[in-house]
């Protein structure tokens, strides 16, 4: 059954690329093949065509096929990146198995293994930023134990308050108490602060900052490309099996929304303080995931056309930052440890690349975020003034510190240019050390993120397709048909 085969088969290459893990590139190239194959898999299933498996639903939406393409291609990306950007010796293996939980989740119907498998997950996000490179020296560092720690408690957390609700879920009634505050406003309650946790939201954002602080930066791309945009999903999906939350619970998306808005105000505040490179990134991501969170919570066609348009956006802006903040990492050859103010010229590619993601989480036309904003703000405007002008000041405050850190880390001008000196009486230039010779940017790393600029450029330029079936998908979901 190709349903089982998309689950399975990357669990059983995860366990030989396990095997042979110190063979790097033979295990990338497995990778790969194997995740292009559950593109070949992904295409063939039937859309919208419910299977019963040991009394388990199996079905594939089309937003679902759209999105786990998606999910795949960010892994194609991400092994390509681990050609060239540090990572931990098991880094592929337990990516494999990201994907086929991912897979599983978007496959089964059922909101109790659903919410095992989003629990699977964390404990699989932790092991990779405990990892360590091959041939490492040196123990993990107790700052990054305890960003494992804190993100590994966050998510049993959302876990444990998914489960209270989809367990009251099944003894709610419509109705059933008149004149009483209705159960589903507590569920609702419960889910949208369990969703929080795990899509970062301020104030339980602190384990997304540490981890862009701590873990590598793939590790941390992987993480909120896959399972940030997966919770997203998953909450849709819960709106679609159980829209009379909704019905009920008016002054509960009141709450939600503005709990957005406090999201996007201060992450554009603290994008504003002198900060590095990692932590203004985190702002950003921040910031754009309470724009997101805000277009759901807004429960209209424009809102959730626009929540699910920043998703699938998010995920190519993050991996295209992260891959660029890799590769402004590297070494080198230049004094190591020295704060450097002039990436742009040192590294033009990356640097490049780090300046458009963030333009793109700000939604900066011509780039992909702006499609998403611009339905978002709609949304807002529809809601009234008063919110989408708290929007905007976000937006606002998020530019600036973007600009901020730009001047001061990849604008400024170059710095320790070299000057041949003459020979000293006396002195041969066998007597002098060998020069210094500044490492190129990587031929392929800097084709990869040219890439996924040209991706991010496309999708702005040529929003439409995209659209058209992000339209297709709401105009079926009862929740919005509801309201």
């Amino acid at each position: 059954m190709l349903y089982l085969l998309l689950i399975f088969f990357p669990i059983t290459m995860a366990i030989s690329t396990f095997i042979l893990r110190r063979r790097s590139e033979l295990v990338i190239f497995a990778a790969l093949g194997t995740v292009l194959t559950q593109v070949w898999i992904a295409l063939q299933l039937p859309i919208d065509q419910p299977t019963r498996f040991l009394g388990v639903t199996l079905t594939l939406s089309t937003l679902g096929q759209v999105f786990l393409l998606i999910f795949l291609g960010i892994g194609v990306f991400a092994f390509v990146a681990a050609r060239h950007l540090p990572h931990g010796e098991n880094f592929v293996p337990i990516t494999l198995l990201t994907l086929a939980q991912i897979s599983g989740v978007l496959l089964l119907q059922d909101p109790f293994i659903t919410t095992l498998l989003l629990a699977s997950t964390s404990l699989t996000t932790v092991l990779t930023v405990v990892d360590l490179p091959v041939g490492a020296s040196a123990l993990v560092s107790t700052r990054v134990i305890a960003a494992a720690l804190k993100y590994l408690v966050l998510m049993v957390v959302a876990m444990v308050l998914m489960y209270i609700a989809f367990v009251l879920t099944d003894v709610f009634r419509p109705g059933e108490l008149p004149g009483r505050i209705s159960l589903a406003r507590f569920i609702l309650a419960l889910l949208a602060t369990s969703f929080a946790l795990r899509l970062a939201l301020i104030p339980f954002h602190t384990w997304l900052t540490d981890l862009v602080d701590y873990a590598e930066t793939l590790v941390s791309a992987v993480t909120i490309t896959l399972l940030n945009t997966t919770s997203l999903l998953v909450l849709i999906l819960v709106f679609q099996s159980y829209p009379m939350l909704l019905v009920e619970s008016a002054e509960v998306l009141f709450v939600m929304r503005l709990g957005a808005l406090v999201s996007v105000i201060v992450a554009g505040v603290l994008a504003l303080a002198p900060t590095s490179l990692r932590r203004a990134s985190a702002y950003l991501i921040l910031y754009h995931c309470g724009i997101v969170f805000y277009g759901l919570a807004a429960v209209s066609q424009l809102g959730l056309a626009g929540a699910i348009f920043g998703a699938f956006n998010q995920t190519l802006a993050v991996m295209l930052l992260f891959v660029s903040l890799g590769l402004l990492e590297r070494p080198d050859g230049r004094t190591p440890g020295v704060l450097r103010r002039d990436l742009l010229r040192r590294w033009p590619v990356a640097a490049t690349g780090l300046i458009v993601s963030g333009l793109s989480l700000l939604g900066l036309p011509p780039l992909g975020g702006a499609m998403s904003h611009l339905l978002i703000y709609q949304a807002a405007a529809e809601k009234g003034w008063l919110e989408l002008s708290v929007l905007l000041l976000g937006t606002l405050l998020a530019g600036l510190g973007l600009a901020r850190i730009a001047a001061e880390r990849l604008l400024g001008p170059g710095e320790e240019t070299l000057v041949v000196e003459p020979l000293m009486l006396g002195e041969t230039e066998l007597d002098r050390p060998p020069q210094r010779r500044l490492e190129p940017e990587p031929p392929s790393a800097a084709v990869l993120t040219l890439l996924l600029m040209l991706i991010t450029l496309g999708v702005g330029l040529y929003p439409q397709p995209l659209l058209a079936v992000i339209d297709e998908a709401i105009r079926g979901l009862a929740f919005i048909q509801a309201l």
